[in-house]
């Protein structure tokens, strides 16, 4: 065979060097395996969750490898018209939401809501707060049977604001046996309804733990049966027994009797639940500045619990400077005045004598707090 020129040979195995060189190249980039989903960054980026935040719910994602998913949910929920904030909310709490099916799981439960008479608005402000009621259809009908019980959507979704866990228990097995209990002490259901939204756990509980809040609420003064008793039940259980016990104890370090005491937990149950500063603060005010007695605070608890700041100081000025202008309404007792509406006592007291009165007092007294006596105080 003739030999070939070495310079031919070697321009020959150069350029088959360069063509399967170059095909191996597309076939490793071709076959090459696609980049991994980071559910981190995806989180962080994506979603609006805090760095710290992704790096705990990445967590739950791992088994993903595409972003596919988490898109069609977060598109989901767009369609709801959810903020991107109530978005992050959502995935920080369940990071797993992001995995539900959209046709198999999320649809079907906003279409079950729509049913039971939930507004689109409204089944949005659920979704961050229960995501885990969008799983399974069970939570739907305790949805159903809760908004019955408080009565609207907004006493429901403020029970379920204060107690996220409320709808994992059973109506059946937990909730019935519980109200049914509840009955047997004279309350009706609206009541009820009032204790458990203001103590939601008082359903996550043992029944014996229920009993002896009830057993509670009668030490304090309250009997079954009567107005009061539902406010009472609420103090002892969200209150400990030891802190009602120092309340009632500073009551008497400041010259009240057992008695005062006593019946001023009996007519305003939630006084215990009021901080030591503030019952020393509003007692000093009362006797010193309004010049009442004792008996006659503990007869109108409630004036405990109101602002001295916003309500009461401008309330008292404004009698002090009336009397002083030879008007009889100055005359009046404290008491009726700073539990009147904030319309009635402008009304009364301010409008008709505005020329006589100064124009940071007026402008105190119509920016206050408008109102009615505080919840849970007797007459």
């Amino acid at each position: 065979m003739q030999r070939l020129p070495n310079r031919l040979v070697s321009s020959l195995l150069a350029a088959f060097s360069l063509r399967h060189g170059h095909g191996r190249l597309l076939r490793t980039s071709a076959t090459s395996p696609p980049a991994r989903f980071d559910a981190e960054s995806y989180l962080v980026a994506t979603c609006g969750l805090t760095p710290s935040q992704a790096l705990k719910a990445s967590k739950h994602l791992s088994h993903l490898e595409t972003p596919d998913q988490p898109d069609a949910v977060r598109a989901f929920l767009a369609g709801l018209s959810l903020s991107k904030a109530d978005v992050a909310t959502t995935i920080a709490r369940s990071p797993r939401f992001l995995c539900c099916g959209v046709e198999e799981s999320l649809a079907p439960r906003v279409s079950q809501l729509r049913d039971i008479g939930l507004s689109t608005p409204q089944i949005a402000r659920l979704v961050p707060l229960v995501p885990y009621a969008f799983v399974s259809p069970a939570y739907v009908s305790r949805l159903e049977f809760f908004m019955s019980f408080f009565g609207s959507f907004d006493r429901l979704h403020a029970a379920i604001r204060r107690d996220a866990r409320l709808l994992t228990r059973s109506v059946e097995r937990v909730v019935e046996p519980k109200v049914a209990l509840l009955r047997q002490c004279g309350l009706a259901v609206r009541d009820i309804a009032y204790v458990v939204s203001l103590a939601p756990r008082q359903f996550a509980g043992s029944q014996e733990r229920l009993e002896a809040s009830i057993a509670r609420a009668e030490e304090l003064g309250v009997p079954r049966g009567t107005p009061m008793f539902r406010h009472a039940l609420v103090v002892a259980y969200t209150i400990r027994r030891e802190n009602a016990t120092s309340k009632m104890e500073l009551l008497k370090s400041l010259g009240w009797s057992s008695s005062q005491v006593a019946m001023a937990v009996a007519k305003m149950p939630c006084i215990l639940g009021s901080s030591e500063d503030r019952l020393r603060r509003a007692i000093s005010f009362l006797t010193k500045d309004a010049g009442m007695e004792a008996e006659a605070i503990a007869r109108g608890p409630s004036l405990l619990k109101f602002s001295i700041e916003r309500r009461l100081a401008p309330r008292l000025k404004v009698l002090k400077l009336l009397k002083e202008e030879g008007l009889r309404l100055g005359d009046r007792a404290f008491y009726p005045v700073a539990c009147m509406s904030s319309e009635a006592f402008l009304n009364t007291f301010v409008r008709p004598h505005a020329t006589i009165l100064p124009p940071d007092l007026i402008a105190a007294c119509a920016t206050a707090s408008a109102g009615k006596a505080p919840a849970g105080a007797a007459p």
